[in-house]
């Protein structure tokens, strides 16, 4: 297994310095009965179906082989990519979504485009869904750790791997 575990991170370990740094973004919380349902036709991703692991890279000859001692990676099913979509699907912002439970979602987005998710999002809340949406980027924060395969959560943390392609900035 630990093959094939190293076989599906392919070169990512190559394409990440090592470092770690702060990030200038901004936490929404999604909580309720019905969070799921009010989020699943608002993003670009699917909610309903567990994510799909990144396709196997081809091995070339000239790496080498596949190295027994590097570190397993873990792809998390709580950690996806999303869009968020406005009314003529146009898109709002790029997210990375949490999936603590059915009933809670995080989303971590840039700064600058905050406040105009929050405020989208807070159009399609209904009078008598059990949804809220709320910022916390006052209790949450974000930060990245470079160089690292390793992303299982330290107590009170939250850690994934990211499940955008490294090369893409």
């Amino acid at each position: 297994m630990s093959a094939k575990v190293t076989a599906l991170a392919g070169n990512f370990g190559r394409l990440w310095r090592r470092g770690h740094e702060s990030l200038d973004r901004r936490i929404i919380a999604v909580s309720g009965k019905g969070a799921t349902t009010y989020l699943q036709g608002l993003v670009t991703c699917d909610l309903l179906n567990p994510p799909q692991p990144p396709r196997e890279e081809p091995s070339n000859a000239e790496e080498g082989p596949v190295d027994e001692n590097q570190p397993l990676v873990e792809f998390s099913e709580k950690l996806r990519a999303a869009c968020f979509l406005d009314n003529k699907g146009r898109i709002l912002t790029d997210s990375l979504l949490w999936k603590l439970d059915e009933t809670e979602y995080l989303i971590d987005v840039p700064r600058e485009s905050a406040d105009v998710l929050l405020g989208h999002l807070k159009q399609f809340v209904l009078r008598r869904s059990k949804v809220k949406v709320v910022d916390k980027s006052d209790e949450i924060s974000s930060h990245v750790v470079y160089g690292s395969m390793n992303a299982a959560s330290p107590p009170g943390f939250l850690a994934g791997m990211d499940p955008r392609h490294p090369s893409l900035g």
